[in-house]
């Protein structure tokens, strides 16, 4: 004898049937993606634009020419040595010029005896290592912290120094207060590299 059909419709315990979901459309994602791409790629476009050269080339001595980049000014001319002081913010970089006959490592020791030594009650030097600037001439870099001026600031800083052919030395000298050197350093780096020097 045949059994008939059930018509009650019974499932197993834990299964649930397919319910149907809704969709919000494209929107959201769309605006997801577009603010993910402006983060990215706008910060690209920003950090170009403030990493170009802005204004007229600053001159030191007839030796050197440096272009400040976006934001950088010249804040005032040094006497002795020769040279000038580019500022944004807390953000500083000296470039100077000297007299000088030898090797970069030379200009570099004379810089930390005659220029930062005399002005800092306490100072600690780092190593020197080689760089090349953009212009293909090597010179030495080296990092320091120190304690200067009347208010014992604590400032730290990055030399590079550079020996022409005509007999004389550049020194650039990007400091800012201790823990802000970080956020400008690859302004500092750029202007550096790109500076003219005879």
């Amino acid at each position: 004898m045949a059994m008939a059909p059930s018509t009650s419709s019974t499932s197993e315990p834990g299964s649930a049937e397919p319910t149907a979901r809704r969709s919000g459309g494209a929107l959201p994602t769309l605006v997801v993606l577009a603010v993910l791409c402006f983060v990215v790629f706008g910060g690209y476009v920003v950090g170009d634009a403030l990493s170009r050269p802005a204004g007229p080339p600053v001159t030191v001595g007839g030796v050197l020419r440096i272009s400040p980049l976006s934001g950088w000014e010249l804040a005032r001319r040094l006497a002795n040595p020769p040279g000038v002081r580019l500022t944004r913010g807390s953000g500083n970089l000296d470039a100077v010029t000297m007299p000088f006959v030898g090797t970069a490592s030379g200009l570099a020791h004379e810089y930390v005896h005659r220029i930062l030594e005399p002005q800092a009650d306490r100072l600690s030097v780092g190593g020197l290592e080689a760089v090349r600037l953009g212009s293909g001439r090597v010179g030495v870099r080296f990092s320091y912290v120190g304690l200067f001026g009347k208010g014992q600031a604590a400032i730290e800083g990055q030399v590079t120094a550079v020996v022409g052919s005509s007999g004389a030395g550049a020194v650039f000298d990007g400091w800012a207060p201790q823990g802000v050197l970080q956020y400008v350093l690859d302004d500092i780096d750029a202007m550096i590299s790109a500076a003219g020097f005879r």
